[in-house]
């Protein structure tokens, strides 16, 4: 055993045997993370010893700090990650899995696929915990690769730090990012031409250095690709990956870059570019397309062609955003620069042209249209997911507010107005969605039923008179998300809700639309119910 090695065995040794910080007893429906760094603070770009425990008996089990049976029980490396996100009091984390000897030891968590490294993001600015969870999901559901998630709480040095995303960091592996390994000593040939992962980014934290497009953005600015992976490219894979990347975007800038044979369709995959732009476009994700947007090249053997992902980080969209008209549904993330052409960070020339391709808005239009109707972007998808993430936080998410009080005030980039509840952020967040998605449909020209409004068929409500029993049964048709409002014979809004959720099919008990104590005068009221599509539907009701 070499110095280095006696020494990082010591440590560890004195981690294992000296983890006995007590905290407060916590229960969860969560797994815990017990993490302990034996006193040393945790810095950023290097990462320090530290003990981690994990506490995971399965969904369902009750979690708690005092538990003696452990999913993990061993040695990791930590630091801090990210860059603004570093500034807020809840840290967000790397980890990486070691071994006594302080090498990386692949370890698998939830049933994942093993690998060394991991993220653990802290989600302090995005207060409904979900907007991670939520895209990550529906991304791996659209095909993609996106990474794992868990809810996780973190104790550290026997302090309760509050609720986690726990996620796989972007890395290739066949569990990940599924592309060859590139050694070091591949440096010609087939060998030469995959294994790479690359990122517009920042220029700051950049391992392994970084170049500038030859092509400005739209506004004239500079657009930075780093090498993400490997981390030591040698100089001939960086020029490779250089030239490549130059050659793709000198096929998109030329006058025939149309040409499936001659344009970009010859080193572009397509159908990758066109699901990270329709996720993307969905979250309104106000970083996806120039910051922390990654690309990926696999050898010429296995397709060769470039790809788009995977997606990452996706704290900063669904309206959470009070910068550059963040919050608003009606405007495409990848026209951010149309907003705010000043900023620093700008999206590559390339998405207008590839949206000025028949071929490409096509493929767009029948990808999303399909999506929209059986697939991800169905709202009774996206409540679905919503409601099992909410039901999955319900416990947890009080300790993290009672850790970090932050409801009801200003962390950046939130924007007016500031909800007072978890409860209020989640009503933020699906009141959002379905405006985004009802804009996103009429740009990508979806037909709907939209020439014929006010259906001849009218809502049924059994009993009606109504009480407490009643039923209201929709049209065929309808969609999912409705709005609902309730008029006395004078005309007057006594009863309203904007955005309702028929989990359940097609059929309401109008209690839990409203009070019916509303409806306390005896009399004639008109119930009028409006879908995602603009489609209506009319009722009387009658009250005894």
């Amino acid at each position: 055993m070499n110095s280095k090695s006696r020494i990082y065995f010591i440590n560890a040794l004195l981690l294992l045997t000296c983890f006995h910080l007590k905290a407060q007893i916590i229960r969860s429906n969560l797994p815990l993370l017990l993490i302990n760094t034996n006193g040393l603070s945790i810095p950023d770009e290097y990462k320090i010893t530290a003990q981690m425990k994990v506490v995971d008996l399965g969904k369902g089990k009750e979690h708690t700090d005092t538990s003696t049976t452990f999913a993990f029980d061993g040695i990791i490396g930590i630091e801090l990650r990210g860059s603004s996100s570093q500034s807020f009091p809840k840290k967000p984390y790397g980890i990486e899995i070691k071994d006594d000897k302080g090498e990386d030891k692949d370890e698998s968590f939830f049933g994942w696929p093993k690998e060394s490294d991991y993220v653990l993001f802290a989600s302090y600015n995005e207060k409904s915990l979900m907007h991670n969870v939520l895209t990550m999901n529906l991304a791996r559901e659209f095909g993609m690769y996106a990474s794992r998630t868990r809810y996780v709480e973190v104790i550290l040095n026997g302090n309760y730090q509050g609720v986690y995303v726990f996620m796989e960091k972007v890395k290739r592996d066949k569990g990940r990012v599924d592309i060859d390994k590139l050694d070091d000593d591949e440096n010609s040939g087939d060998d030469l031409t995959g294994g790479y992962i690359m990122k517009i980014d920042k220029v700051t934290g950049s391992i392994g250095g970084s170049f500038t497009s030859d092509f400005k953005s739209q506004y004239g600015k500079d657009i930075h690709y780093q090498y993400d992976t490997p981390k030591a490219p040698t100089s001939q894979q960086v020029n490779y990956i250089q030239n490549f990347i130059r050659t793709f975007e000198n096929s998109v800038n030329n006058a025939n870059y149309k040409d499936p044979d001659v344009g970009y369709r010859k080193y572009a995959d397509v159908e990758s570019f066109v699901k990270y732009f329709l996720i993307n476009e969905f979250a309104r994700n106000m970083d996806g397309f120039r910051i922390s947007t990654f690309l990926h090249k696999d050898k010429d053997s296995r397709g060769g062609k470039l790809k788009m992902g995977p997606v990452w980080d996706f704290d900063i969209c669904y309206g959470n955003a009070n910068y550059c008209e963040g919050n608003r549904y009606d405007l495409y993330a990848h026209g951010f620069n149309a907003v705010c052409s000043n900023d620093f960070f700008q999206v590559p020339f390339w998405w207008n042209k590839l949206l000025a391709d028949p071929y490409f808005l096509d493929l767009t239009r029948t990808i999303y249209t399909k999506e929209r109707t059986e697939g991800i972007f169905k709202m009774s998808r996206i409540n679905a997911l919503i409601d099992s993430l909410k039901l999955e936080l319900g416990q947890a998410q009080v300790r993290n507010y009672e850790k970090w009080p932050i409801l009801g005030t200003y962390v950046w980039p939130q924007p007016d107005p500031i909800p007072a509840s978890w409860e209020g952020e989640i009503n933020e967040l699906t009141n959002w969605i379905p405006k985004r998605l009802e804009f996103l449909d009429k740009m990508f020209l979806i037909k709907t039923d939209t020439e014929e409004s006010t259906y001849k068929k009218e809502i049924r409500v059994y009993p009606n008179p109504v009480d407490e029993q009643s039923i209201a049964y929709l049209p065929d048709g309808f969609d999912e998300v409705v709005k609902i409002k309730v008029f006395d014979a004078l005309g007057r809004v006594v009863a309203q809700i904007n955005s309702y959720h028929t989990s359940f099919g097609l059929s309401i008990p109008l209690q839990d639309l409203f009070d019916l104590q509303s409806l306390s005068r005896t009399g004639v009221y008109f119930m009028e119910v409006i879908d995602l599509h603009d489609r209506r539907a009319t009722i009387k009701l009658l009250r005894k």
